[in-house]
């Protein structure tokens, strides 16, 4: 596994360099189809960046690829695990829109990568996977897999000083090409393997379950094991009744299939294949169990199962605790001489009341972050009535853009902030409130000398406000001078003129070349007012946000995602993408008003934390949705009777 690994490592600075040069290729060759002048300006940026910055990019791309191999074969030697104390704020990611595009990205790429290259990475699959010793057939036995390669180009990707627009350019241009460059290396990858006399996993190929099909003995219908039960003939016939082989017979069937299942460890198999004796026993004695699928021995057979998967004990170190729970359980049912369905009853019990108990202390440990997310709801909700506020206050001010935009964008964000942390009546919060009227009234032209003189002496108590409330919110340094700056200019202008209804004092020659700079320096001002705007945050824009990557996202759709948001309560289970795989989650924790959610899955960190329209994002591109899973028993009765069909 090492000369493999070392192998596919050389070879990353060779991909990484295949994949530029068949990029800058593919976007030439592009140049004659660009039908509009923004795909053409964005052609021309990308072609540029690359250009000027071809080697160093290359570069990058190699060492991203490097570590990502590295860290991939890494977590099957030392997987992480979950932090045992307290969730800290720090600890927990909020995946916001930019994040969830990035992730986006990642999963069309991941999908071109997997068209491209399907037989050549299945057999490098089946091949690694012999390295490794598997007996099941793992995608993530595969460290060089397309998740990999993936997660490496977003990264270098987002390196690239270009536009959003720009960048996804890049982005799709390069997918299509590193697509076609990774067959080459996974199919060369095989030949090298097998002529090291490395021989591809054999593996029994799962039960084919077509989408939108019911299976044919479907466990929620009445009588469903009994029906299939008169379809057996016994294997070891018995001098009993016909009824009783028949019904060892099937569980007979039905535990070996479980026992066969490729997505249970092996130390889940070997619990539930404990209970085998005991649930033949219950059998005997009650007919329920073979007439209704809910019964309770076969739903704590599903539930160990399902909470198992959800939480592998290779990865996460609750499935270690979870399994040390379950083992005295099922031994206790095991040894029962009259197991009876109360007896599984109290069972499953037990087994639901440890995972609310785990979910609890999850959510206990994350009361820090729990917190910090329900105050930025709170102050999402505020924020549109500050603004309301602030913008009516300046309705008939004489404002610079950059100091409008300001006040109507950061400032309102220190409104809010301060309103949900100390409450609307606390004197700090009245004083930043009353911040606006009293910087509207420094900035008027004053009526007197003692006018003039009150302005200068109030000036550094509202100047050290405003620097109070900018450090607050972490604006950006460049962002604080440059509303420092134009306030500091304006004022200049405001106290060196007349006051108003007096007479002008002479200017001097070099009163008069100052206020030549600081109009020319205005000007300006006013020029940059809309760049500078481009790199404040979502939360600062005074309108409504703009649809992401300048997608026009079809209404129907939309709605459709947000009526599945609607539905999402606490502990359902769903399928996400996230940091370029998929993965099972529960979700924890939502915020009252539904604007951010909170999910706990077996991924590295464990807990993941998102805000509405990053959750919606995933889900209009297919990347969120509710897991429904078969149940282990489902897949058992779907494998006997696929048995019964090659018979």
């Amino acid at each position: 596994m090492k000369k493999h690994l070392d192998a596919m490592l050389a070879g990353g600075p060779l991909v990484a360099q295949q994949v530029i040069d068949a990029t800058v290729q593919r976007l030439r060759d592009s140049g004659a189809t660009m039908a509009l002048a923004a795909d053409r300006q964005q052609l021309f940026e990308v072609l540029e960046a690359l250009q000027i910055h071809q080697l160093a990019l290359i570069t990058a791309f190699g060492r991203d690829i490097k570590a990502e191999i590295e860290s991939a074969s890494q977590m099957q030697v030392n997987p992480v695990r979950l932090p045992a104390g307290p969730l800290r704020l720090e600890d927990l990611t909020l995946m916001d829109e930019d994040q969830a595009e990035k992730d986006i990205e990642i999963s069309r790429t991941i999908q071109l990568i997997d068209l491209k290259a399907e037989w050549e990475l299945r057999e490098l699959q089946a091949l690694t996977a012999t390295l490794l010793g598997e007996t099941v057939l793992r995608l993530e036995a595969n460290p060089c897999r397309p998740m990999v390669y993936a997660r490496a180009l977003s990264r270098t990707a987002h390196g690239i000083k270009v536009s959003k627009a720009s960048r996804g350019m890049f982005l799709r241009t390069a997918g299509f090409a590193m697509a076609d460059v990774l067959r080459d290396v996974y199919g060369d990858a095989c030949r090298r393997l097998k002529g090291w006399g490395v021989q591809p996993l054999e593996f029994r190929s799962a039960p084919i379950v077509r989408a939108g099909t019911a299976p044919e003995v479907d466990l929620t219908q009445p009588d469903a094991l009994l029906n299939l039960r008169d379809r057996l003939q016994p294997r070891h016939p018995s001098s009993g009744g016909a009824a009783q082989p028949q019904t060892v017979e099937l569980l007979s069937r039905l535990f070996e299939q479980i026992l066969a299942d490729p997505r249970l460890e092996d130390a889940v198999k070997d619990v539930i294949g404990r209970l085998q004796a005991s649930v033949v026993r219950v059998a005997l004695t009650d007919p329920t169990l073979m007439s209704s699928h809910e019964h309770p021995a076969w739903s704590l057979i599903n539930q160990i199962a399902a909470h198992a998967s959800d939480h592998p004990q290779f990865s996460d170190s609750r499935g270690s605790a979870f399994m040390a729970f379950v083992e005295p359980l099922v031994d206790r049912l095991a040894v029962d001489d009259a197991p009876s369905a109360a007896l599984y009853e109290g069972a499953l019990s037990d087994v639901q009341a440890f995972i609310d108990r785990e979910d609890d202390a999850q959510l206990q440990h994350s009361q820090v972050a729990v917190k910090a997310l329900a105050e930025a709801e709170q102050r999402q909700t505020l924020m549109p009535l500050l603004r309301q506020q602030v913008m009516h206050q300046l309705q008939s001010a004489e404002l610079s853009e950059t100091l409008r935009r300001f006040l109507t964008g950061p400032w309102v964000d220190v409104l809010a902030r301060t309103m949900v942390s100390q409450g609307t009546d606390n004197p700090h919060s009245q004083s930043l409130v009353g911040t606006v009227d009293e910087l509207l009234w420094s900035l008027e032209r004053p009526a007197s000398e003692l006018d003039r003189d009150e302005v200068r002496q109030r000036l550094p108590s509202l100047i050290e406000r405003l620097k109070l409330g900018m450090e607050m919110i972490g604006l950006p340094q460049a962002e604080r001078d440059h509303v420092l700056d134009d306030l500091m200019r304006t004022h200049t202008r405001r106290l060196r003129s007349a006051p108003a209804g007096g007479e002008a004092q002479p200017a001097t020659p070099q009163d008069l070349v100052q206020q030549m700079r600081d109009e020319v320096l205005a000007d300006g001002d006013e020029q940059a007012s809309d760049s500078w705007a481009q790199d404040t945050s979502v939360g600062a824009l005074p309108t409504v946000p703009m649809a992401l990557g300048g997608v026009d996202e079809d209404s129907r759709v939309k709605v459709a995602a947000q009526r599945w948001l609607q539905t999402l309560t606490k502990g359902v289970r769903c399928k996400l993408f996230l940091q370029g795989q998929w993965v099972t989650a529960h979700l924890l924790w939502r915020s009252d008003n539904g604007e951010f959610f909170m999910f706990t899955s077996a991924l590295a960190g464990g807990m993941h934390s998102m805000t509405r329209r990053a959750l919606e994002r995933l889900r209009i591109e297919g990347l969120a949705t509710t897991f429904v899973e078969l149940s282990l028993m489902q897949r058992a009765v779907d494998s006997v009777l696929q048995d019964l069909d090659e018979a």
